[in-house]
């Protein structure tokens, strides 16, 4: 975690945590917006960012609907200026409790953007300095799928608190998320855990989880060695209510999908916990040796 310690710290945040997959199509996104509402009714400070520019999902998910026509160019006003007064940032959106910032809120949303794979990572630096996100507890960011970028900068330059991973029951899911856990271990990313989201439909009479896409045979150490968070079952409402800008952590608060979210949130939180005191003793232990010395030359 030495590595981690010179990486760029964001101000006024206690931790970034990141939602990724290896693969699109997981409901990555889906997890990232009712994970964050679920987190801010624990009563922490939440800010949620949109880090996929290519397919920006999060402003319908939370009912913002802007439109414009799909031809028009689209223009991203932004700028890295961290020596800017907080009024003079860019305001992010709150909604349910969560501050919001993404790339969909300045185009259309049949509008494409189109940055170079490079230039993605500076448009995170972009969003994460010029937005006023105030003080938060967790910023949380959602990143596209794969491993390329943004998610080098990230890993690279910046202090990454933890890192959730989203996957399916297949095997082809199971194997592109099995990539983006060795990408985080490499880069000294914590991983939280992982959440199996579409794991089965919920037995109407009974409330057991129905089995409906074959479970992978194949062992993956990178994914099974790890904590699993929660699997989310499948729920109509979920995506229709989610379509309308109601996420189901708001729309059905009592549901069974509803119920997962809060345990996955409380984990979370639990584990971060932990692992701040993992990482305050480990900090400890190092500075030992260097109060030692010092006690031994005034001694001298």
């Amino acid at each position: 975690m030495r590595q981690q310690s010179r990486r760029e710290r964001l101000e006024h945040i206690g931790a970034v945590l990141v939602v990724g997959s290896g693969k699109g199509g997981v409901g990555k996104s889906t997890v990232s917006v009712n994970l964050a509402i679920s987190l801010a009714k624990l009563g922490v400070r939440v800010g949620l960012l949109d880090g996929d520019a290519y397919g920006p999902s999060i402003p319908m998910m939370v009912g913002v609907r802007k439109r414009a026509d799909a031809r028009s160019e689209a223009i991203l006003p932004l700028a890295e200026r961290r020596d800017l007064a907080a009024e003079k940032k860019i305001q992010p959106l709150l909604r349910y409790g969560v501050k919001l910032m993404s790339v969909g809120f300045f185009i259309g949303e049949e509008q494409a953007v189109a940055p170079l794979p490079d230039a993605l990572g500076m448009l995170m630096r972009q969003l994460l300095f010029s937005v006023n996100w105030g003080e938060l507890d967790y910023l949380i960011i959602d990143l596209p799928p794969g491993t390329s970028e943004p998610q080098a900068t990230l890993c690279r330059e910046f202090e990454l608190s933890g890192a959730v991973l989203v996957t399916t029951p297949q095997d082809i899911a199971r194997i592109d998320t099995a990539k983006a856990v060795t990408m985080f271990q490499r880069m000294s990313v914590p991983i939280l855990g992982v959440v199996q989201n579409m794991a089965g439909l919920l037995c109407p009479h009974c409330g057991q989880m129905v089995e409906i896409f074959p479970a992978s045979p194949e062992p993956r150490a990178q994914l099974d060695d790890l904590p699993l968070l929660g699997r989310i079952p499948l729920d109509p409402a979920a995506v229709t209510n989610g379509d309308k800008g109601y996420p189901i952590v708001v729309s059905l608060a009592d549901s069974p999908v509803a119920m997962v979210f809060s345990d996955i949130s409380a984990q979370i939180v639990q584990r971060m916990a932990l692992l701040h005191h993992a990482q305050d003793a480990d900090s400890e232990r190092e500075q030992a040796p260097d109060r030692e010395e010092d006690s031994h030359e005034r001694e001298a």
